[in-house]
């Protein structure tokens, strides 16, 4: 059984400096190609939430 409270708080924390750490080792096209992408989703998830707000 997966404890949500312990993940919202330190192990989220964790991932979140892990990630934070990784984006500092990319070069400057990586970063670029992944902010792209990061972008992409953003706007996937942003239309998902408009097409199923009630109005």
């Amino acid at each position: 059984m997966i404890n949500y409270g312990y993940y919202t708080g330190s192990l989220f924390v964790r991932k979140l400096e892990r990630l934070k750490e990784e984006y500092i080792q990319l070069d400057m096209d990586d970063m670029k190609v992944m902010m792209k992408e990061d972008i992409l989703l953003l706007k996937k998830a942003m239309d998902m939430l408009c097409r199923n707000k009630v109005h």
